[in-house]
């Protein structure tokens, strides 16, 4: 079996492929074979199937715990995220173009949601616009009430992949408006935009929830003129 996995300098590259085939086929949750089931049946040692384990978990497709050996993990995007977050944060980009990022997504993101919307994510929306009206005093929990939104556009838009794109850069943007002078002399701007773009996600317009989107993203691009050097200086209207 060590023959079929490849060379041993990449042993557990090679078994962690090869597992990760079978684990695709599982459901979260599900137990592995242990470390030493797999050591036999590979012909291997512990210390392969160690490293291996170390990789799925890189991976963010199994969790290990003592004792109780390797299961299918619940697989969330997280590791992408916070790569992706990471990716931002060394950036040497502006606000302005990680604002242009999010006009591109978010703009068609809408008209997706208009159409595939549920009634829970309707509520959902309703509820983080109340959160965000009540909180135009309190930065913090404002922050929290803006990004949640704009990741429930995301999830109604039925399409898992702009959850992932949108989630990381959300929490960059969460950072960074915590860290900054905040946006208060935005935040009615932002309630009532909001209140826009769910009535026409409600409403099950594409054009009108396409209009309030980019209507909401270009008047912060307006306000997009520091760099994002550490994060602190990058807080505007979200």
């Amino acid at each position: 079996m060590t023959d079929a996995l490849g060379s041993r300098k990449r042993l557990p590259e090679a078994l962690a492929d090869t597992l990760q085939e079978e684990i695709l086929e599982l459901a979260p949750g599900d137990r592995l074979p242990t470390e030493a089931e797999l050591a036999e049946r590979f012909d291997v040692s512990r210390t392969v199937v160690r490293e291996t384990a170390r990789l799925l978990v890189q991976r963010g497709l199994v969790t290990v715990k003592p004792g109780r050996g390797m299961a299918v993990a619940e697989f969330d995007g997280r590791l992408i995220a916070d790569q992706y977050a990471l990716l931002l944060r060394l950036s040497q980009g502006s606000f302005e173009q990680l604002q242009e990022i999010r006009l591109v997504l978010e703009v068609e993101m809408s008209v997706f949601a208009a159409a595939r919307r549920t009634e829970q994510h309707l509520a959902a929306m309703r509820e983080a616009n109340q959160r965000l009206e009540k909180a135009v005093d309190a930065s913090g929990e404002f922050v929290d009430a803006d990004l949640a939104f704009h990741e429930i556009i995301a999830d109604a838009s039925g399409n898992p992949f702009f959850s992932l794109m949108i989630r990381p850069i959300n929490g960059f943007l969460r950072d960074a408006y915590r860290k900054g002078p905040g946006y208060s002399f935005e935040a009615c701007n932002t309630v009532q935009e909001h209140i826009e773009i769910a009535e026409a996600i409600s409403a099950g317009d594409p054009s009108r929830a396409r209009f309030a989107t980019e209507n909401h993203l270009r008047r912060i691009m307006r306000h997009s003129d520091r760099p994002l050097t550490g994060g602190a200086e990058a807080a505007r209207a979200g």
